[in-house]
C-alpha cells in the first residue's frame, strides 16, 4: 500500500508539471498571435519596467493618479507597442488649472516656449518633502539657466543661502509660474516693471514682524511713501519717478556700508545720475527715506518738523478760537435782538447811506480773482500728492490728465502767484517810498492808517475785541484795515516765502543743488507740504468766516468782486476811516455808481462757487487727516 501511495504522488507531480508548462505555452501563444485590448494603467509597467516607474513613481505625489491620468489617448496597446499610436502631449493644466492660467502669461512660456517639464524634469519621482528648503531649491533651479552672481552674493541671496527663510528668493520678486514678461527690463517696460517690483519690495519691508526678526526698520516703506517718488508711485504713475528697483538696482540689495552696494556713497553719483542730470555733488545728501521724528539721525528735519507742527497747530487753534468766539457773540446778539423785536438803527438815516463808495479798484479786484484761481489750482493739483493714498486723490489726478499734467498746472499756477506777489511787493515799496516824499516819511506811512503793517492800535483793537466777545465792553472802532485783515495780508508774504521758496527749490532740485545741499530738499518738501496745509485750512475756514460767514454778511460778501459797498456800511464797519475821509475831503471822490446786474450775477456765481469748493475741500482734507 505504501508503494502504491508513493506512485500516486509521483504521478500527481508529473501531471502538475505538464499542466503548468501548457499554461505558459498558451499564454505565450496568446501574446504573440492574438490581439489584446488596452491594459489598465498599472499594466503599463509590463513594458515600462525601469525602477523609475516600478519603485520611484509609487512613492511620488502623483502615484495615486495612475499613468493614464497624464498620458491620455492610448486606445490600442498593440498599436502603441508598435509605435503607431502615441499618447497625447501631457497637459499639466488639466489638474493644475490655476497654475496653468498664470503660466500662459509667463515670460518663459511666451518668450522661450518653456514647458512644465523644462523645470519639473523628474516628474515621475517628485515627492512632497516637508523638510526641504524650498527657497534654496528655487535658487538652484533658476540658476541652472540664470547664472546670476549678483543675486547669490547680494543681501537677499546670501541670507537665503545661510538658511534665512524671510529673505527673498527668485520667486518672491519675479514670481514663480507668473513671471512677468517685463521681468528682465526696467528700460523696456518702465511703468509696469517699476510698479510691480516696488509693490513686491513693500510687501516684505512693510511687514513689522518680519523686519523685527531681521533687525531691520519696518518704517522704510512709510518713509519712502512720504517722498515725492513714493507719492507719485502711490497715485498710480510710476513711470516718471524712482521705485525701489531703481536705486537698489537689480539683484544688488546690499547695505550702504558695503562697497559693492549701489547706494554706497562712492556709487551714488552714478546711481542717481541714471535719472538726474547736471547736479552738484552735494545733491547726493538727499535722504530717500527721511524720518522727520529721528532727532539723532536727522536733526535739521526734526527741528523743522516740530516748528511746522507748532506753527500749524498754534495758528489754527488761535484763530479758530477767535472765530468761534466772534461767531457766538454776533449770532447770539442778533438772536437776542430778534427775540426782543429790536431793529438795528441806521447809522445814516437819509438816502445818502445807500450811496456806493469804492473800497477796491478794478486792478485789485482782478488781482484777487487771479489769486483765487491760482490758489484753487494749487490746492487741486498739490493736495492729491499730499494725500496720495486716498481714492479722491487718484480720481482728481486722473481728471488733470495724470501726475505729469497735474504738475504742469501746479507750476503754472505757482508762477502766476509769484508774479502777482512780486507786483504786490513792488506796490508796497511804492507806497512806502513814493516820489516826492511827503511829511510823514516812510515810517509814518508804514504805521499809518492806510498801511497793512500792524501798529499799536491793532493791539488795542484786539484787546477790545476779546472784551466784547465776553460782554465786557464795546467793540473796537476800526479804520481802513482791521487787525485780522493785516494778518491775512502779511500771512501771504510769509506763505510765499515758505511755500514759494521751498517750491522753487523743489522745482529743479538738480539746479538747486548748486545753492544748497541735497538734505535741504527734504526740509523744503516738509515745509512746502505743511505750509500748504496751513494756508488751505486758514483760507477755507478762518478767512471765509471773517469775510463771508458772519451773520451780517452771510452767505457771501461781494465787496471784493464788485469793489463797492454802501456808505452806510462804511460808517458802520469802519467809522474811523469814514471820519478821516470826511476830514481829508476825500469821501466825495470815492463815490461810485451802483454795481450793474451782470457784475452782481458774475460776482455771486464766482464767489459762491469758490466758497462751496473751498468748503468741500476742507471736508475732504480733514477726512484725509483723520481717516486717510
Amino acid at each position: 500500500m505504501e508503494g502504491l501511495k508513493g506512485m500516486n504522488i509521483a504521478t500527481g507531480r508529473h501531471w502538475s508539471h505538464l499542466f503548468s508548462r501548457a499554461l505558459v505555452l498558451l499564454a505565450a501563444f496568446a501574446v504573440i498571435c492574438l490581439p489584446v485590448p488596452a491594459p489598465a494603467a498599472q499594466d503599463c509597467r509590463f513594458c515600462h519596467d525601469e525602477p523609475l516607474y516600478r519603485v520611484d513613481f509609487n512613492k511620488s505625489i502623483h502615484a495615486g493618479n495612475g499613468c493614464t491620468s497624464c498620458h491620455v489617448g492610448i486606445t490600442d496597446i498593440e498599436k502603441h507597442r508598435d509605435g503607431k499610436e502615441k499618447p497625447a502631449p501631457v497637459d499639466c493644466g488639466s489638474c493644475h488649472q490655476e497654475i496653468a492660467k498664470e503660466y500662459r502669461n509667463n515670460f518663459h512660456y511666451i518668450q522661450e516656449d518653456f514647458r512644465c517639464s523644462d523645470c519639473h524634469r523628474n516628474i515621475h519621482a517628485i515627492r512632497q518633502d516637508k523638510d526641504r528648503n524650498v527657497k534654496l531649491a528655487i535658487i538652484e533651479k533658476c540658476t541652472e539657466c540664470h547664472g546670476n552672481a549678483d543675486y547669490t552674493t547680494s543681501g537677499h541671496g546670501e541670507a537665503v543661502l545661510k538658511g534665512n527663510q524671510d529673505a527673498a528668493t527668485c520667486s518672491d520678486c519675479h514670481g514663480l509660474h507668473n513671471t512677468r514678461v517685463f521681468h528682465t527690463s526696467l528700460e523696456r517696460y518702465p511703468a509696469e516693471a517699476r510698479e510691480f517690483y516696488t509693490q513686491k519690495c513693500k510687501r516684505c519691508h512693510a511687514d513689522s514682524a518680519m523686519m523685527k526678526r531681521n533687525n531691520l526698520s519696518d518704517k522704510m516703506v512709510a518713509y519712502y511713501e512720504s517722498t515725492y517718488h513714493g507719492k507719485v508711485q502711490e497715485l498710480g504713475y510710476p513711470a516718471p519717478v524712482a521705485g525701489c528697483g531703481d536705486c537698489h538696482t537689480k539683484h544688488n540689495i546690499l547695505p550702504k556700508e558695503d562697497p559693492r552696494s549701489s547706494i554706497y556713497p562712492d556709487n551714488l553719483e552714478a546711481n542717481c545720475g541714471r535719472c538726474h542730470a547736471g547736479f552738484h555733488s552735494r545733491f547726493l545728501s538727499y535722504q530717500a527715506h527721511p524720518d522727520y521724528t529721528d532727532r539723532a539721525k536727522y536733526p535739521a528735519l526734526y527741528v523743522t518738523f516740530l516748528f511746522m507742527g507748532a506753527l500749524l497747530i498754534g495758528t489754527l487753534a488761535f484763530f479758530w478760537v477767535h472765530t468761534i468766539l466772534w461767531w457766538r457773540k454776533v449770532y447770539w446778539e442778533h438772536d437776542r435782538m430778534e427775540r426782543e423785536g429790536i431793529v438795528p438803527p441806521s447809522v445814516l438815516a437819509t438816502g445818502e447811506g445807500l450811496q456806493q463808495v469804492e473800497r477796491f479798484s478794478v486792478k485789485y479786484r482782478i488781482m484777487h480773482v487771479l489769486l483765487v484761481l491760482s490758489f484753487f489750482t494749487l490746492v487741486l493739483t498739490g493736495f492729491p500728492l499730499k494725500y496720495a493714498g486716498t481714492e479722491w486723490a487718484a480720481t482728481l489726478t486722473r481728471l488733470w490728465g495724470g501726475a505729469h499734467m497735474a504738475g504742469l498746472f501746479h507750476r503754472g499756477a505757482a508762477f502766476l502767484l509769484i508774479v502777482g506777489m512780486t507786483y504786490v511787493t513792488f506796490e508796497s515799496l511804492q507806497f512806502l517810498f513814493p516820489r516826492g516824499e511827503g511829511k510823514k516819511g516812510w515810517l509814518g506811512r508804514l504805521l499809518g492808517p492806510d498801511s497793512l503793517f500792524p501798529n499799536l492800535k491793532d493791539l488795542q483793537d484786539f484787546k477790545s475785541m476779546i472784551r466784547w466777545f465776553f460782554n465786557k465792553g464795546e467793540p473796537p472802532k476800526f479804520d481802513r484795515w482791521t487787525y485780522w485783515e493785516k494778518f491775512d495780508f502779511l500771512a501771504v508774504f510769509w506763505g510765499m516765502f515758505a511755500i514759494g521758496g521751498s517750491g522753487i527749490l523743489l522745482w529743479k532740485p538738480e539746479w538747486s543743488s548748486y545753492l544748497v545741499p541735497g538734505w535741504v530738499m527734504n526740509i523744503a518738501a516738509l515745509v512746502h507740504s505743511e505750509e500748504a496745509l496751513l494756508a488751505a485750512l486758514f483760507i477755507f475756514t478762518i478767512h471765509f468766516f471773517n469775510t463771508h460767514f458772519i451773520p451780517n454778511k452771510f452767505p457771501m460778501d461781494r465787496l471784493i468782486f464788485t469793489g463797492t459797498y454802501r456808505l452806510e456800511e462804511l460808517k458802520e464797519q469802519r467809522p474811523l476811516e469814514y471820519e478821516r475821509l470826511i476830514a481829508e475831503g476825500r469821501l466825495e471822490s470815492m463815490k461810485r455808481e451802483h454795481p450793474s446786474i451782470p457784475l452782481k450775477l458774475i460776482s455771486a456765481t464766482f464767489g459762491l462757487g469758490s466758497l462751496l469748493l473751498g468748503l468741500f475741500l476742507t471736508v475732504t482734507i480733514m477726512w484725509s487727516i483723520l481717516f486717510g
